[in-house]
């Protein structure tokens, strides 16, 4: 009898030669039916020989597979490339250097289905025993959208969705083209605020491994916080658009006023000053350090802003003895 495919995996790749084969054993390994389980690779334009070490792996395996070719536009891309090439009901996304515990697809798959959930939110941790500790974490004790959340981003933690192919589609989410940093935050609010079900997974995890070459290791500090505060600001307009609860939006904000301070911050350390200008005196900053004053962050965070403010100051007042860095 013919299978077919209720999940499809699908993992972006880019000169992931030494580390592909991690993910694919590690499903390979999975005690949920192979003739249902459907890998997508997305090579993401490597130029080592991963797509052939994966080939390689996959002619062993019992689930299906498929090798999709992209053209270097970056993890985002390269995930929606394998959502348009996914048959499954179900989608989950896995790095090319991480890993699932045996009964991960099996464990996920039978939650969804009894809690006819749209989405299940996964936990990424370096070691199983850490899932002990995020039990307790206010989103653990969420069943719906909106309010896993506002859990979520009044407290923030690496995690991973296994969603409904069908809400992907409703509702017309996919990555944002061209996000290379805080892509994820970006998918996550997005579907989260759509979601009306909402399965929080505390039996098994998403296994994280350390890559010395991941983007967030490597990227430029400044171009990193710049595309957080664009992400963060636009999120804040789409849940401003679509009417969410006052609550969310407010932490939305926080998220984003946090973003904006840090990226100041990183301007001034690098004496960037003619962006540090242009930003201090937009409007957008001018409002957060106007709620800052008014308690609208942490004490942390009032500190900084007050300190930024400050150096503003100074350095408008006497400019002889800062001197300015080509933007870059």
């Amino acid at each position: 009898m013919k299978h077919r495919e209720r999940i499809s995996v699908i993992i972006p790749m880019f000169n992931a030669a030494s580390t592909i084969g991690v993910p694919l054993e590690s499903l390979a390994r999975q005690d949920f039916c192979p003739e249902e389980i459907e890998v997508v690779l997305v090579d993401d334009g490597s130029t080592d020989n991963t797509v052939q070490v994966a080939r390689s792996f996959l002619e062993r395996v019992r689930f299906s597979w498929k090798i999709m070719e992209a053209n270097h536009q970056g993890v985002s891309c390269a995930r929606n490339v394998g959502i348009e090439n996914a048959a499954g009901e179900y989608v989950f996304f896995l790095d090319a250097d991480d890993e699932l515990p045996p009964d991960f697809l099996s464990t996920v798959f039978s939650s969804m289905e009894r809690k006819s959930a749209d989405l299940a939110w996964i936990w990424k941790v370096f070691h199983e025993k850490e899932l002990r500790k995020l039990a307790r974490h206010p989103i653990s004790k969420t069943e719906d959208g909106p309010s896993c959340l506002l859990a979520y981003l009044k407290k923030p933690w690496n995690a991973q969705v296994f969603v409904r192919r069908s809400l992907l589609d409703e509702c017309g989410i996919r990555y944002c083209p061209g996000l290379k940093y805080a892509e994820d935050v970006d998918f996550f609010v997005r579907l989260l605020f759509k979601a009306q079900r909402v399965h929080v997974e505390t039996a098994t995890c998403y296994l994280y491994r350390r890559n010395p070459h991941q983007v967030t290791r490597t990227i430029n500090r400044i171009k990193a916080r710049e595309a957080a505060d664009r992400t963060f600001h636009q999120l804040s307009c789409f849940l401003e658009a679509q009417n969410a609860p006052f609550e969310i939006i407010a932490e939305m904000k926080r998220f984003e006023a946090r973003s904006r301070l840090n990226l100041l911050r990183e301007l001034w350390k690098n004496r960037l000053l003619s962006k540090f200008f242009g930003l201090m005196e937009s409007a957008e900053t001018k409002e957060i350090l106007t709620r800052s004053q008014k308690g609208f962050l942490s004490p942390k965070w009032i500190f900084r802003a007050w300190f930024l403010e400050t150096v503003f100051f100074l350095v408008k007042r006497f400019p002889q003895f800062f001197q300015n860095k080509p933007s870059r």
